[in-house]
């Protein structure tokens, strides 16, 4: 279950204005307890609500990560929770590149979900394309 981290992805490389995006669709027989492991993990950053292109973006950041959580319905009709990470960071500069920190909160996600013995039923990790940074 864990994501298989390539070192980056993109119809190009990633440049300083963008994110870096990876969304997890979650499924599991206890959603609520994924939740609250999720707001655990992000409960020291700060809310935020921006207008992308695919419209309102709604999640918490600590600047240099964000995070977005939503309910969905797959084609079979199952409930799961998407989590979308956004990251920021262009390989080559000083310190964590994007890549990096979205390979640190999948991993943080998938070790907090272990610990807490909470059992997933399934997780699918897609990479997207990099979006602009809204701020």
């Amino acid at each position: 279950m864990r994501w298989k981290r390539r070192a980056a992805w993109g119809q190009r490389p990633l440049a300083a204005e963008e994110w870096a995006v990876l969304h997890a669709e979650v499924f599991a027989d206890d959603l609520i307890a994924v939740d609250d492991a999720v707001e655990e993990l992000t409960g020291f950053m700060d809310p935020f609500r921006a207008d992308i292109e695919e419209g309102p973006l709604v999640g918490v950041t600590d600047g240099q990560l964000s995070v977005a959580k939503g309910e969905f319905h797959d084609p079979r009709g199952r409930r799961g929770l998407k989590l979308s990470f956004y990251a920021a960071g262009v390989a080559g500069g000083a310190g964590a590149d994007a890549f990096e920190r979205l390979n640190s909160a999948a991993s943080a996600l998938l070790d907090h979900l272990n610990a807490e013995g909470i059992t997933l039923e399934s997780i699918r990790w897609t990479e997207a394309d990099h979006i602009p940074r809204p701020f």
